[in-house]
């Protein structure tokens, strides 16, 4: 077994078989069993701090949550967000060239809008028209 340092420097060397070399291992084995138990302790102290935090969030939040992720992730083009908005398509580039809207890209680069984007958009459009 070999030893480096930082600069690439031999600072030891434990012949194969050897006493020390088995002293090696034998502190490896210690440190990794010294870590395992750490972790295991670690892990148990989050599970009842888990639990007490799903305790405090409601069956009906929870719903809430999923119902969002669910909504967030079906993602529209501009065609139909333009006609979910009664716009014409080129209103929505307009927009996103003014820096008025941003999309999210797709893969493609194309842009792409979730129903919480499009509803936002909707109060938007709405608080132009009340106030212009």
């Amino acid at each position: 077994m070999v030893f480096h340092n930082k600069q690439g420097e031999v600072i030891g060397f434990y012949p194969y078989g050897s006493e020390e070399q088995q002293r090696f291992e034998k502190f490896l084995e210690i440190v990794a069993e010294a870590d395992k138990l750490f972790l295991e302790k670690l892990l148990k102290t989050r599970k009842p701090q888990k639990q007490a935090i799903d305790g405090q969030i409601e069956d009906c939040d929870k719903r809430i949550f999923r119902r969002v992720v669910k909504r967030s992730a079906r993602r529209y083009n501009l065609t139909q967000t333009a006609q979910v908005l009664e716009v014409h398509r080129q209103t929505l580039y307009y927009w996103i060239k003014k820096g008025w809207i941003k999309p999210q890209r797709d893969y493609r680069h194309y842009p792409v809008f979730t129903v919480l984007d499009i509803e936002n958009m909707i109060k938007w459009k709405n608080t132009i028209r009340t106030t212009g």
